[in-house]
């Protein structure tokens, strides 16, 4: 490869890798604080991370097949790559790191309440309920809504994507440990001590919000935010590497296999009893 065309392929490569993909490292947690607020904001970096390193995965094959219609070899090209900084996010662990725990981190923020809505619109209408739904429904089903979706996305995508889905737990994890320690009960006072736990604040969840009435309705506003943004991630994290781990395993190939082999023994059985 000529000096000329590799300058050449090592400036398009930065205007087509690494500019896209820093932006979209600043551009999503610049999104994310202006519309949901700095509570999610270790989430918002980690979506920026997975926006990058998609856009490699997606824009690095164009970029080689471009070099070879200029009759550069593909291990010349990878060659480049390597020595521009353009292959790194691609092949390092990062990427997908940040894909799975950001997946993870949707379904329980995002995904369970939007399924726990379309219950009450689309399927209990069918048996003859037409009650809206609302967010203290989301707050009642609150464990199912956060561990379900996020354990079937898991298995799902660890099907094509095996590597690191496993550990999309260890972030929500370190989320809630810090919490943990930093937590003030807002309730502790020197003359009336009160049973709140920082444990207890946090895990035992709230099934009523809070309402616009003085005292918000007896509910704290900002533990239902702490139970939305850091209790519900970590559940479905765990949920979705538990999810991941199954499909590792190929739980339900083995199950839906043991089942087919119980069928005809129990058939046997039945005929051997009713000759």
């Amino acid at each position: 490869m000529d000096r000329a065309l590799a300058c050449r392929a090592v400036v398009i490569g930065h205007l087509a890798f690494t500019v896209p993909a820093i932006g979209a490292l600043l551009l999503v947690p610049f999104l994310g604080l202006r519309m949901l607020g700095p509570f999610l904001f270790v989430y918002y970096i980690l979506a920026g991370v997975t926006f990058g390193w998609q856009w490699y995965a997606v824009a690095l094959p164009g970029w080689k097949r471009w070099l070879a219609r200029n009759g550069v070899q593909d291990e010349e090209a990878q060659q480049l790559a390597h020595r521009a900084g353009f292959a790194w996010l691609g092949e390092t662990n990062i990427g997908r790191f940040a894909l799975h725990t950001t997946a993870a981190a949707v379904c329980g923020i995002h995904l369970g309440p939007w399924l726990i809505s379309r219950c009450f619109i689309w399927i209990l209408p069918l048996a003859g309920s037409t009650r809206p739904p609302t967010g203290d429904d989301y707050l009642q089903y609150f464990e199912a809504a956060s561990v379900i979706p996020a354990f079937v996305v898991g298995y799902v995508l660890s099907l094509y994507l095996r590597r690191q889905a496993t550990w999309a737990w260890i972030v929500p994890a370190v989320v809630l440990v810090y919490k943990l320690l930093t937590f003030e009960d807002p309730y502790a006072s020197v003359l009336v001590p009160h049973v709140s736990t920082r444990f207890s604040y946090f895990f035992v969840i709230q099934r009523i919000g809070p309402t616009f009435a003085p005292g918000f309705g007896g509910v704290v506003p900002v533990r239902v935010a702490e139970q939305m943004f850091v209790i519900a991630p970590f559940y479905s994290g765990l949920a979705y590497s538990i999810g991941a781990l199954a499909a590792r395993h190929n739980v339900l190939k083995q199950f839906f296999r043991h089942s087919s082999r119980m069928q005809p023994e129990s058939k046997i059985d039945t005929d051997a009893e009713n000759p």
